[in-house]
């Protein structure tokens, strides 16, 4: 056991006991049964049920006794464009079957022609050579990086910024059956249904196409044919906002907790329900960071600062983590650790952390020193082709340079696998993912706690540091 784990072994839980008897299951099932319903239509970026979504998520802050840390009181205001895109894509004269376009928030229509270049995942080394073509990239990672950094090789962010360097004028994205199996045309579709929103201070560098399983084995064999790229946008400009709120401690080092507060909004225009309400994504992680929050706010002294970020955008490309971490309402030396929140499913008791990220940091240290005292097994990743890292807000905390986690409950067992296939498959992005009173509220508390004594191991020692091999080191 690492000597930081060693010291605060049988210490944690006895400066947490005020913490733990102020979190209430019923609280988080009540806060996620809100943030879910249908009043706030899927709470999508920008609409009037984020906006509701904000305001209560502050409303809450403001009870526990939280001051506003953002720009205009406990709101962030993030400046956003909104683009609905369709085009048309032609190799050879062909044209190409089941294309989703993602805009640009560039020139409402244009023509874009060159020659298709398979670039492999776009990782270094696979980009050259590209200058005005179209690049054929594979969806996801090589399968022989490690979990964490395969979910960040994954990240088609840096495959962007790669093929602007590389000269390449669009990206096509081609799927394969492991990402088919595991994102599905048909929910990609549904997650296209409100067009793309980008950060209006950080517009995507070209235009992206994405093809469905067929036509990416066929494009692949079409490297070097020429291409026709049509686009047609529709533009707006919008804003969401983030929502912060601090508990001050004795120094002003903090330790920072985020959960996005958006979904995908009516996402099934015309169906009998139409609203995906976002219950386990991520009503759950607002529901739980809330009340980490009412935790902390009951000890009776903080040695370091405590923060907590209710992001907007992440369903459209983790949009307001990026934003906060670009224009941080905080000081970014005074972030010492993230922990993020996201997706956390109460259909069966804790009995596993997963570390995803913690594992780069000496803040696994503080994570293991936690499972520890609670009796909580730390595993794998049962999943590691899903590429959570990278597809959640502690990434964009990462990047500045915060070490950052996204802790999971794990499976804890064949129930917690068949509950978590079942979510994926019937609800994930789904109307179905509604607040139910069959949920296990009280595993959500687990989890809660849980995230919160990670949090009290880091309000003394010293900060958590990348390890020498981590990507953000």
């Amino acid at each position: 056991m690492p000597m930081l784990a060693l010291l605060l072994a049988g210490a944690l839980l006895d400066r947490a006991h005020p913490a733990f008897d102020a979190m209430k299951a019923q609280q988080i099932s009540a806060a996620v049964r809100f943030l879910s319903d249908d009043l706030l239509e899927g709470r999508g970026t920008g609409t009037r049920g984020h906006a509701i979504a904000e305001r209560f998520v502050a409303a809450q802050m403001q009870a526990l006794g939280l001051a506003p840390a953002g720009e205009d009181g406990f709101f962030q205001r993030v400046k956003l464009c909104e683009s609905r895109a369709q085009g048309t894509l032609a190799v050879n004269g062909a044209t190409v079957g089941n294309v989703l376009v993602a805009g640009d928030c560039g020139a409402p229509a244009r023509d874009l022609e060159g020659e298709l270049a398979f670039a492999g995942y776009a990782q270094p080394g696979e980009v050259g050579g590209l200058q005005g073509k179209i690049a054929l990239v594979l969806a996801g990672a090589p399968a022989s990086l490690p979990s964490t950094q395969q979910a960040l090789a994954a990240s088609n962010e840096e495959k962007l910024a790669r093929l602007r360097g590389a000269g390449a004028i669009a990206e096509i994205v081609l799927t394969t059956p492991e990402v088919d199996a595991r994102r599905p045309w048909a929910l990609l579709q549904r997650n296209f249904a409100n067009g793309q929103a980008h950060d209006a201070d950080q517009l995507p560098p070209m235009p992206v196409v994405y093809v469905d399983l067929r036509e990416s084995e066929k494009l692949r064999g079409n490297a070097g044919q020429r291409a026709k790229l049509h686009v047609d946008q529709q533009n707006r400009t919008l804003e969401s906002a983030n929502v912060v709120g601090l508990l001050p401690g004795a120094s002003k080092e903090m330790v920072v907790y985020s959960a996005h507060l958006d979904h995908h909004g009516i996402c099934a225009p015309g169906a009998a329900d139409a609203i995906c309400n976002g219950a386990i994504d991520n009503a759950t992680g607002i529901a739980e960071m809330l009340e980490i929050a009412r935790g902390f706010a009951a000890l009776p002294k903080r040695e370091r600062s405590v923060l907590f970020v209710a992001v907007t955008g992440e369903e459209r490309g983790l949009l307001g983590s990026a934003w906060f971490a670009r224009h941080p309402t905080v000081s970014r030396e005074q972030m010492i650790a993230n922990l993020n929140l996201d997706q956390l499913l109460p259909a069966y008791p804790l009995g596993e952390l997963v570390l995803r990220g913690a594992e780069l940091s000496t803040l696994e240290d503080h994570v293991r020193a936690a499972a520890g005292e609670l009796g909580l097994k730390i595993v794998a990743d049962p999943v590691p082709e899903q590429n959570f890292f990278a597809r959640s807000d502690q990434l964009n905390f990462a990047r500045i340079g915060v070490p950052s986690a996204c802790l999971w409950q794990g499976f804890s067992g064949a129930r917690g696998e068949a509950a978590f296939k079942d979510f994926r498959a019937h609800r994930y992005h789904q109307p179905s993912d509604e607040w139910s009173a069959a949920y296990d509220w009280e595993a959500a508390a687990q989890m809660a706690r849980a995230e919160l004594l990670v949090g009290v191991s880091l309000l003394t020692g010293p900060r958590p540091k990348w390890k020498p091999d981590a990507p953000f080191r």
